[in-house]
């Protein structure tokens, strides 16, 4: 009676888990699932989490990876607008925007949609690479390159052409770009000639720039001088016009100017605390000796 205690409840555990894994299903973060009734898709994408769903053939359902996805294909020659061939390689990023669509177009078959979005790149690719000039492309020249406008031109197409399969294509980018062989020695010696023409352009700037430098500090040294000149000049005439100042003083009054004359010479002597001995007459000692004004006058 145990025994078969134990093995109704295994038994009925064992059904338990298989009737969840039959009535339920598990949608990761990663993922989107449709779901189908009778073959035909629900109205809306199902998000992560365990939903509940009716066994086959009434329900089915459709995962699909939710991320960021990147694809890439081999080289492609193509043209440009003067008709110069060039290889591209090139790359696409997307990621599914409305799984709905997505599943109408390719049921749940990714590799089909992988193949659909190859010839719309393909496509965008020719057109818009035709509309531009071989060195937009290849050039030492970065003025020229238009890589951006270029790339930018073909994701809005693509993504256009896209929405329809519930794609959003994020980016569409050169990977690598390649020459044939029939016009490599042409690009090569077009672009050694470009750089040629590059050097001597920023030898010429360069030139260009040194002169007006050079000028400039010139102009800046010569208005120094100028202005040195101008003071010297003043100050010399300054000093001039105090001389003749002094001199009108010392030609009225000569007394006064022989007394200064005196003192500065006494002064000089004496600055050493020198000691002399000389006769009192002797100018400008003479000044010792002499009565102090303003003693006399009281």
């Amino acid at each position: 009676m145990k025994k078969n205690y134990i093995t109704m409840t295994v038994g009925a555990f064992l059904v338990i888990i298989f009737g969840f894994m039959l009535f339920t299903f598990q949608v990761r973060q990663t993922e989107v699932a449709i779901k189908t009734r009778f073959g035909k898709a629900g109205e809306a994408s199902i998000g992560p989490g365990f939903h509940l769903r009716l066994p086959w053939p009434v329900n089915e359902v459709y995962k699909f990876d939710n991320r960021i996805q990147n694809s890439e294909w081999t080289f492609e020659e193509t043209g440009t607008k003067e008709g110069k061939p060039i290889l591209v390689k090139v790359f696409v990023t997307w990621k599914i925007k409305e799984p709905l669509k997505l599943y109408n177009s390719f049921s749940r078959d990714l590799a089909e949609a992988n193949e659909v979005l190859e010839g719309k790149v393909r496509s965008a690719q020719n057109a818009v690479i035709g509309m531009y000039a071989f060195n937009n492309l290849v050039t030492t020249n970065e003025e020229d390159l238009k890589l951006d406008a270029i790339e930018a031109d073909m994701r809005d197409r693509v993504d256009t052409d896209s929405q329809g399969d519930g794609l959003e294509i994020m980016m569409v980018g050169i990977k690598r770009l390649g020459i044939p062989e029939s016009v490599t020695g042409a690009v090569f010696e077009r672009m050694k000639a470009e750089r040629q023409a590059r050097i001597q352009e920023i030898e010429a700037e360069g030139e260009r720039q040194a002169k007006t430098i050079k000028a400039e500090a010139d102009l800046k040294a010569n208005e120094i001088l100028a202005e040195a000149e101008a003071r010297a000049i003043q100050i010399r005439g300054e000093a001039e016009a105090q001389a003749a100042k002094y001199f009108e003083v010392f030609k009225k009054n000569p007394e006064l100017a022989n007394f200064l004359f005196n003192q500065k010479a006494m002064e000089g002597l004496l600055k050493d605390n020198s000691t002399l001995i000389l006769d009192p007459k002797t100018p400008p000692f003479n000044l010792l000796t002499q009565p102090n004004p303003d003693k006399s006058a009281e």
